[in-house]
């Protein structure tokens, strides 16, 4: 039969095999994913993730007809989980290259730390502030000669 019932022979099954059984039975559905784990982090990761997933879910479908919920508040928190998601696929592509790995990321990211056409790479953006003492420098050398 199903979960913690006897079966036709009597016995009841193990907790451990339904507990198994109630796994595999998630598996097959589309909205499922299987994630290895082989750190202390990883179990911590995967347990943010699906509390994220489900809040971040809940906010959507909540937005607007929450009062607390505004489209601006919301946006700033998807904004947030973005930038998120860009910093781990950041820092997977550093270690990578740490070990002299090739890093691939997951569909719809880019590897930040690949090397463009110029050589320069991806990952290192320069910011207003980078490129203000970048001009200052040149402006610099141009008086200089």
């Amino acid at each position: 039969m199903s979960d913690n019932k006897r079966d036709a022979g009597g016995k009841k099954e193990s907790g451990k095999q339904s507990w198994q059984d109630r796994k595999l039975k998630k598996v097959v559905r589309d909205d499922i994913d299987v994630i290895s784990r082989k750190t202390l982090d990883q179990s911590d990761f995967i347990t943010m993730l699906n509390t994220h997933d489900n809040v971040l879910y809940q906010f959507r479908m909540k937005m607007g007809r929450n009062s607390n919920i505004t489209f601006e508040k919301a946006q700033e928190f998807i904004e947030r989980s973005q930038k998120i998601r860009e910093d781990i696929n950041l820092l997977n592509a550093e270690m990578c290259e740490l070990m002299d790995w090739d890093y691939t990321p997951p569909r719809g990211f880019t590897n930040p730390m690949a090397k463009s056409a110029d050589g320069e790479k991806k990952g290192s953006k320069k910011t207003p502030k980078d490129l203000s003492a970048a001009k200052a420098i040149e402006g610099s050398v141009i008086e200089s000669q």
